[in-house]
């Protein structure tokens, strides 16, 4: 974290100013308007030819959904151009300001943790093969299943699964749902993930598998709002990434022992689905799916399960900020603060809390270690 006295001392670099405001597509006349000064005021920052007073800066980090520090050195460029897939005709400039804000959040958690990773010498090793188009999902996905050794069982803990293979994933919550999921395979991060988390636990899971197919098949910057009706969906890529994502979370011959073994008819209840939804770490309408195309259930009776239930698939609660960042991410953010690498103010920047919160969480480590 960065104080008052540091700052003045400071120069803010104009190209991360540019960068940051570029990530969001906000155009500079839309930043101007929110600071109430000029057009040319945002361009002589971000052309280092004068800097932002300080209450300036502030209001600048708050709009980016940046921490401070970000504009004071040169950092990795952020993804490249976004792709927004799932609405039609729309891009990322038609997102709520507060949506776009939590995209610069993300790209915020990446660069943290690998900051803290540096600091600690800990590198991280990639170790998923990525696949040509032309590979099939179904090809790809039974590999992965393979590879992860549960054949025809559910995959558990795919999040940590993958973490383990060196990809960046965290949770946090959009406003309004305006997406479900974004991937992105940088340069320095490596492979990124981020999901809603105001989503159903099913529901992350199976943006999870979306977005990994986006990754492994090598696609752009990819921004995905997930219909919970999945039989709307008609680009061919988002049709494709979620063709993979049910082979991988719903293993054919798993299933349908399943299915047979619960004796479930062609109409089962929205309760008995989610319970089987549950056991395999899919949401339900993706189950839904996947028996009605395995012909075990009615065709069609899935969306007419959620146009009388809808209530049924929103979130109860937020989640915690120890599910949203991972397990992995907050041991190393305090593992540096413990070894003198980073202060308490550095550790709450970084996990989105309080310093009381960080002090207090620091506390108990501490006691838990004695």
């Amino acid at each position: 974290m960065t104080n008052k006295s540091e700052l003045r001392e400071s120069i803010i670099k104009g190209a991360q100013l540019r960068k940051a405001r570029e990530l969001l597509e906000l155009a500079s006349e839309q930043v101007a308007l929110k600071l109430d000064i000029t057009r040319q005021d945002i361009l002589d920052w971000e052309e280092d030819r004068s800097q932002p007073r300080l209450k300036q800066l502030e209001k600048l980090a708050e709009l980016y959904g940046r921490g401070i520090d970000y504009f004071l050195k040169e950092t990795p460029p952020p993804p490249r151009k976004i792709e927004f897939r799932g609405m039609l005709g729309q891009s990322v400039k038609d997102l709520p300001q507060q949506a776009k804000a939590v995209l610069a959040r993300f790209d915020e958690l990446c660069r943290n943790a690998l900051e803290v990773e540096s600091l600690l010498n800990k590198k991280r090793k990639v170790t998923l093969t990525r696949f040509e188009e032309s590979v099939p999902p179904k090809t790809v996905a039974e590999g992965l299943r393979k590879r992860f050794g549960v054949d025809n069982k559910p995959l558990a803990n795919l999040r940590e699964r993958l973490e383990d293979e060196g990809f960046r994933i965290f949770e946090l919550l959009i406003p309004d749902d305006a997406f479900s999921g974004f991937s992105f395979w940088h340069s320095e991060y490596g492979p990124c993930i981020l999901l809603n988390a105001g989503d159903l636990k099913g529901r992350r899971n199976f943006t999870l598998a979306h977005e990994l197919a986006h990754l492994l098949y090598g696609h752009e910057s990819t921004l995905c709002y997930i219909p919970l009706k999945l039989s709307e969906v008609r680009e061919d890529i988002e049709f494709k990434t979620n063709q993979f994502a049910v082979e991988l979370l719903l293993s054919e011959t798993g299933v349908k022992e399943d299915f047979r073994r619960r004796q479930l008819s062609i109409t089962p209840s929205v309760k008995e689905l989610g319970q089987m939804a549950g056991k395999w770490g899919a949401s339900i309408q993706a189950l839904g799916y996947r028996l009605e195309n395995l012909d075990l259930i009615q065709r069609g009776y899935t969306d007419t399960l959620f146009e009388t239930r809808p209530k049924f698939l929103r979130r109860s609660r937020t989640p915690k900020w120890k599910r949203q960042l991972g397990k992995e991410f907050v041991e190393t953010t305090f593992e540096a603060y413990e070894k003198g690498l980073i202060s308490a103010g550095k550790v709450a920047n970084g996990l989105g809390i309080t310093v009381r919160e960080a002090m207090k969480e620091i506390e108990q480590r501490g006691h838990g270690q004695g």
